[in-house]
């Protein structure tokens, strides 16, 4: 027996009460004859003592047998003290038969405390198990009922700490039925059990292509903030970090070592927290040097260097190069295509040496290279390609980058951002066709499962999870930031010297010089900022070194007339257009002559001689952009996503030519912005830019006034707010601004203007507005407004409202 199950004197559990009662007993009938204390002193106290027992251990989940062994040790030592105190003073009878009831008591006490672990054990267990069974015959159930898939077997049930969820591994029926097959049924089975928002069912293979597990979070545990974890220690680049934690209580890991990666985030969905664990995590690794790309200010890297530039808290800049301009940035990128080719030459001994597979073995000294690149679909398309260039010859000289845009659309990342990025995040957003492009095959993404900003969904295509898994970024504060800094400057590695020696790595020691005078314009820098400035040299802007390379010889121009061209009505003032349309007849037409590009006239006599421009980069065709001019070009014919995407096919070439639904993603999002109108009339829906439709002839009277519109109310708002109330005859505000879409303040502006308009009555508190026009009268008044408004009868029918068609269709 265990010295443990004698010791009372220390409180290590309820045999050390029972050990108190013994010795308060017998304490009571030994002093009873100086004491004079009745029978029921020990019967109340010890009484007492037991239920208090019995009541610790069912709270407990004891098992029976232990406890109505401790619970009759506590009723036999009160029977005896009772008696004792009774009849005191004992005589050696009564001792006798006091010190055997304790010697029974203990044995048994002793060895119900031995073997209760293992009841116990045995009673969660088979508990458990019976809990696992009935679970395993309800997904039996599911499948069949919601998923109509019959005949799956329930293997095994993993239950997850904290009763958070629970792991089902389940085989599928014979007969060829795969995982694929259950792609978007985890909403249909979320909304089965009746889940929360927050929490939801994941689908994964499982040991073989005929088993799979069915993961279910029962308990939402990303809704609420996770702060970043104050770890501050080395890890490397070459291995997975941690960025956040996924519902089952795993942690969401990312990897830029042999992989790019893609975060995809709208406004107010956590992006730009991510960047910052990212980075924090990046800062931690002593072979990982961080560039950053932000042409609109610089903001995704000053936090990392604001301490070491202005406030003296770190000592040396987290980040180790901030392009806050696109010269700036071309410049940068322009170095790591350099520092790639050097790398692949220059190391080549080390990497035979080290038999690493031609990829380089970095370290502190030859530190690895991740360039985040935040809002990329305001950079230029030379700078994307160069971005592309990267990424596509970079992974065996540890070059990387992390792309970060608002949306997941193909003018923001390319396609080859997309193919070589196998990391792939997608913040919570709220329609979830956004993230079809960063994940496909994945369209059906309940936006649900991530429902508060900071959450979202993240794949590894090579590592896993291979499929779309909801997980919730870590929270990074700002003062958090700061300790990180200061934590980790010291282990910042510095570039090394064969990948500072490319030819543009003579510009690399100003690069603070550059940038530090623009980001802190009137700001005082710290000694060791101001010395990175002071000691660089000759500060030369980013423009100007890149205007110093030998430019691109240029193409001799042909001398050949250039037949003339006809440029379609609405088109003719837009820069390019004759030139656009030459290139377009003359690539349909084979026999046609090349067409001339007209030479810049020659300076007049006398004149200064005009300074020589500064060559740029060649600037690549932009898709988005012909779309749109081809879209002005055709007037008021407009062009549906069809005509508009084989227009683009002859004009660029199959390869270049964007797919025929981001096509369409472009007109949409034109009409949605007011450029364009969309034409439901016809029989396909075309769309005409609005400059092409200001062209046609309006039924408005001349003069018309109508800057009698409230501030933030156009005249389609006011069109589509008159037919939904009269053709409704509901006068509610709320409604009004859940059809619309609007906010609630604009909503009750338009109302007070229709109330002048005479459609609708008063307001009265919260109630529905009186609706002052019949639906018998709906298509005269929409006409009547529209003249008003300036728009013609075809405007109306392509903002798709009824009345309008049915004028429309009249004419």
């Amino acid at each position: 027996m265990s010295m443990r199950h004698w010791d009372w004197s220390l409180p290590s559990g309820h045999t050390t009460f029972l050990g108190y009662a013994s010795e308060t007993a017998a304490s009571m009938v030994m002093l009873a004859p100086i004491t004079g204390l009745p029978w029921q002193a020990a019967a109340v106290t010890l009484t007492g003592a037991a239920a208090a027992g019995t009541v610790h251990d069912l709270r407990e989940g004891t098992t029976v047998g232990t406890l109505t062994t401790r619970a009759l040790s506590w009723l036999t030592a009160a029977g005896w003290a009772s008696w004792a105190l009774a009849t005191a003073p004992l005589t050696s009878t009564g001792w006798a038969t006091g010190l055997g009831l304790a010697a029974v008591g203990l044995a048994a006490n002793a060895s119900a405390t031995r073997t209760e672990p293992t009841r116990s054990q045995r009673k969660r267990l088979l508990k458990l198990r019976r809990e696992s069974v009935g679970i395993l015959r309800d997904w039996e159930d599911r499948m069949a009922r919601v998923a109509r898939i019959e005949k799956c077997q329930g293997k095994d049930v993993q239950h997850w700490p904290g009763k958070v969820g629970y792991t089902v591994e389940m085989d599928l029926p014979d007969g060829g039925t795969t995982i694929d097959d259950l792609n978007g049924y985890g909403p249909k089975f979320a909304s089965d059990l009746r889940l929360a928002d927050g929490c939801g069912v994941e689908i994964f293979p499982g040991a073989n292509r005929g088993t799979i597990l069915i993961e279910v979070t029962l308990k939402d545990v990303i809704s609420e903030d996770i702060p970043y974890p104050e770890d501050y220690s080395e890890i490397s680049l070459t291995e997975r970090f941690p960025f956040g934690m996924h519902r089952n209580g795993e942690p969401a890991l990312g990897s830029l070592c042999n992989d790019c990666g893609i975060l995809i985030g709208e406004t107010d969905a956590g992006k730009t927290n991510s960047l910052r664990v990212v980075t924090a995590q990046l800062a931690r690794m002593p072979d990982a040097l961080i560039w950053a790309i932000d042409i609109t200010g610089g903001g995704v890297a000053l936090p990392w260097i604001t301490p070491w530039a202005t406030e003296g808290l770190a000592s040396a800049p987290i980040v180790d190069w901030i392009a806050h301009t696109e010269d700036e940035a071309r410049l940068m990128l322009k170095m790591a295509g350099e520092i790639i080719a050097a790398r692949k030459a220059g190391y080549q001994q080390l990497m035979r040496e080290q038999k690493t597979d031609n990829k380089l073995p970095i370290s502190h000294e030859i530190p690895g290279i991740v360039i985040i690149c935040d809002e990329t679909a305001s950079l230029p398309f030379d700078i994307k390609e160069m971005v592309d260039k990267v990424e596509e010859e970079g992974r065996a000289m540890r070059v990387r980058a992390l792309v970060a845009a608002l949306r997941a659309t193909q003018d923001a990342i390319t396609a080859m951002m997309k193919l070589m990025s196998k990391w792939r995040v997608g913040m919570t957003v709220s329609d979830p066709e956004e993230l079809a492009y960063l994940f496909p095959g994945y369209i059906k993404i309940d936006p649900k499962d991530a429902p508060v900003a900071g959450s979202g969904w993240t794949m590894h295509t090579r590592l896993g999870p291979k499929k779309p898994t909801a997980m919730k970024v870590w929270r990074l504060v700002d003062e958090l930031m700061d300790k990180i800094c200061a934590a980790t400057a010291g282990r910042r590695p510095k570039l090394d010297e064969l990948s500072a020696s490319v030819d543009s790595g003579a510009h690399y020691p100003q690069r603070w010089a550059r940038t530090l005078p623009d980001l802190y314009k009137g700001q005082k820098l710290t000694e060791s900022a101001q010395y990175a400035i002071d000691n660089a040299g000759e500060i030369i802007p980013a423009s100007t070194l890149l205007a110093s390379d030998p430019a691109p010889a240029a193409s001799a121009g042909t001398t050949q007339a250039a037949p003339a061209v006809s440029v379609p009505q609405g088109f003719e003032g837009f820069g390019g257009a004759a030139e656009l349309f030459a290139a377009v007849t003359a690539s349909l037409d084979p026999t046609a002559a090349p067409v001339a590009v007209p030479a810049d006239p020659p300076p007049a006599p006398g004149s200064a001689p005009q300074a020589a421009p500064l060559p740029r980069p060649a600037r690549p065709v932009d898709p988005r952009e012909r779309g749109w001019e081809l879209l002005v070009a055709a007037g008021e014919d407009g062009y549906s996503p069809k005509a508009l995407h084989e227009m683009l096919k002859q004009l660029l070439g199959e390869d270049v030519a964007p797919a025929q639904r981001t096509v369409g993603g472009w007109l949409q999002t034109w009409a949605k912005d007011g450029k364009a109108i969309k034409d439901d009339t016809r029989q396909y829906t075309r769309y005409v830019a609005r400059e092409a439709a200001a062209q046609q002839p309006s039924t408005a009277p001349t003069g018309q006034d109508t800057a009698a519109l409230p501030e933030g109310i156009d005249g389609t708002l006011v069109l589509q707010a008159v037919e939904l109330l009269v053709s409704t005859q509901f006068g509610s505000t709320s409604m009004l601004q859940r059809k619309l879409r609007i906010g609630f303040a604009h909503t009750e502006k338009l109302m007070d203007f229709l109330h002048q308009l005479g459609i609708v009555g008063p307001s009265d508190g919260s109630t529905a507005r009186e609706i002052l026009v019949s639906t018998q009268d709906l298509e005269a008044t929409m006409m009547r407004l529209a003249d008003e408004l300036g728009y013609t009868a075809r405007d109306l029918g392509a903002m798709g409202l009824a009345a309008a068609a049915a004028s429309h269709t009249k004419e």
